[in-house]
């Protein structure tokens, strides 16, 4: 995902989830490289649809987030998940993202 649009969509209960409509929230992850030379490459990132709701969307070598088992070998992958708010806030929290500008924050 360096600066190429990620490119996936899926239907889930009824509604579109599409990485080119959402909004990009945050790049979770900075992994470069060929997924395919290297197994534990990893490109996710935070998204939010026009109604509000969170995803986490990306691609990945063998062994990342979205790699897959294959017959006998695991292979690179996409994927599209749904998250909580409450999952959106902790990942934005991990990364240093714009939490603000989407959750009421309270001094500590």
């Amino acid at each position: 995902m360096k600066d190429e649009l990620l490119q996936i969509r899926r239907v889930i209960d009824g509604r579109v989830y599409d990485t080119t409509t959402a909004a990009l929230v945050h790049r979770l992850t900075a992994d470069e490289g060929s997924i395919t030379l290297n197994f534990h490459v990893d490109r996710t990132a935070l998204y939010r649809t026009r109604n509000g709701r969170f995803f986490i969307a990306g691609e990945s070598g063998a062994f990342g987030r979205w790699g897959r088992r294959d017959d006998n070998s695991y292979v690179p992958g996409r994927g599209l998940k749904l998250i909580t708010d409450l999952e959106a806030q902790r990942y934005l929290e991990e990364t240093d993202g714009p939490v603000e500008a989407y959750f009421d924050v309270a001094e500590g």
